[in-house]
């Protein structure tokens, strides 16, 4: 029995899962007997974690996800992640602003709060050799998808302003042909909340296989771009879970280390980072058709 792999409606993960353990074999079965049981945990473990728990092995917990009609296991914890959101398991407490400067102002003091968690797991080892690959690059491929294709846009914009030959595909298929283009000289700059987005990983196996070296920047430690990747930057939001970042998902660490990286690599070469900063001030200064206020 493999259900279509058609999404499930909203709240009702649970019941498909339920109507259908009976059809699957012994492992799967207890696979699913986990899930059931213990669902708000289910979202914040790995397959390996629930494999574990359920004395089965990883392709079983895989192979139970896709045989329950989802695509794999991430898109089951997606979907319980949404379900578990509808059942109420979230709400506003009394102590929540509702006015939106309230709002506004709350959500900035959050992110005062939690530079430190954000650079909590980062290794001075590993920036320096971040900022060392970036600084080396013959031309940097920056790979984001989703929220994350925005960065990748803005820090290959930063790279070419100190003058680091840069570039950020927004279509996935030309990421992974840039990707497979490149040269043991380039860099490819991987930006991914989760690590573990298929088109994402896609062009970074893609970079790997070029030869290439992978600079990843993730929220999440374990992610399967991690294990890609020649350096691994790990920044988020305190004790953010896999259940906020795919429901209240922040860019924001992400955001800011990139821009300090960039500021380390231009250190590196500060005359030619003056030198292509003046270029890039004369193109901008061409593009104003009047004085700014």
């Amino acid at each position: 029995m493999t259900l279509p792999s058609l999404p499930p409606a909203a709240g009702t993960v649970l019941a498909r899962i339920r109507a259908h353990t009976g059809e699957l074999h012994p492992g799967e079965q207890r696979v699913a007997h986990v899930v059931l049981d213990r669902p708000e945990w289910t979202i914040e473990a790995s397959a390996q974690d629930v494999a574990d728990a359920a004395g089965v092995s990883r392709a079983t917990v895989v192979r139970t996800a896709q045989r329950l009609g989802f695509a794999g296991y991430p898109q089951l914890r997606v979907l319980l992640a949404r379900d578990v959101g509808l059942s109420g398991a979230w709400t506003r407490t009394s102590g929540e602003p509702e006015e939106p400067i309230e709002i506004v102002r709350a959500y900035f003091h959050d992110v005062a709060r939690a530079v430190d968690g954000m650079l909590a797991l980062l290794a001075a080892d590993d920036v320096r050799r971040a900022v060392d690959l970036l600084a080396g690059a013959a031309t940097t491929l920056v790979i984001g998808n989703g929220l994350s294709s925005t960065l990748a846009a803005e820090a290959a914009m930063r790279l070419n302003a100190i003058g680091r030959s840069a570039e950020a595909p927004a279509d996935y298929v030309s990421q992974s042909v840039k990707a497979r283009l490149l040269r043991p000289q380039d860099v490819c700059l991987v930006v991914s909340g989760t690590g573990s987005t298929t088109p994402t990983l896609q062009a970074a196996r893609a970079a790997r296989s070029a030869g290439a070296e992978i600079v990843a920047l993730t929220a999440f430690t374990g992610s399967p771009l991690g294990e890609l990747a020649s350096v691994t930057l790990v920044a988020g939001m305190g004790a953010t879970s896999f259940r906020d970042e795919i429901t209240t998902t922040t860019r924001i660490p992400q955001g800011m280390l990139l821009n300090a990286l960039v500021g380390a690599v231009r250190r590196r070469d500060p005359a030619g980072a003056q030198d292509a900063q003046a270029r890039l001030l004369e193109v901008i200064g061409e593009a104003l058709v009047q004085d700014p206020p």
